[in-house]
């Protein structure tokens, strides 16, 4: 049998790159794979395999083990997959620490994702977050920048 990270990466070959993500997604369900085995598989992956690794997280076996990887996923630079975490993904509300839940959640401001897109968003909102939103907002002021309209989800003033 051909192992994990080898079929992992042949996925968008075999099956196109329009199912690859399902795909993927799936072939990691299915493996049962370990912590180690995603970390490895993250960070020797592109931006497609990254962001269905993170996408798959919710669904895997005891998904709090992930935890880590979701966190670190957290401080790329590459936006689609920050994306992958922050949005349309319940995996952050779950398992994320409160003080690493809010800085994803400034960071999704800082880039300009949706905080609509936020799973869970509502039941993980804070003092701590709401401070934090007017601190972001009274810096975007003092730079003579736009403060996003989304601050008002988090108890920010706009």
């Amino acid at each position: 049998m051909i192992a994990l990270p080898a079929r992992f990466a042949r996925v968008a070959r075999e099956v196109g790159r329009a199912g690859a993500e399902a795909a993927r997604i799936a072939l990691l369900v299915a493996d049962d794979v370990e912590p180690d085995t995603l970390a490895d598989l993250f960070g020797h992956g592109d931006t497609d395999e990254r962001r269905a690794i993170l996408r798959a997280l919710p669904r895997l076996r005891d998904p709090a083990r992930f935890t880590p990887l979701a966190i670190e996923a957290c401080r790329t630079s590459v936006v689609p997959v920050f994306e992958a975490i922050a949005c349309d993904n319940p995996f952050a509300a779950a398992h994320f620490p409160d003080a690493n839940f809010n800085q994803m959640i400034l960071k999704a401001l800082f880039v300009g994702l949706p905080l609509a897109r936020v799973v869970g968003l509502p039941t993980r909102l804070s003092p701590e977050l709401a401070r934090m939103a007017r601190d972001y907002a009274a810096e975007r002021r003092a730079a003579g920048r736009s403060i996003p309209d989304d601050l008002l989800l988090i108890g920010g003033d706009a």
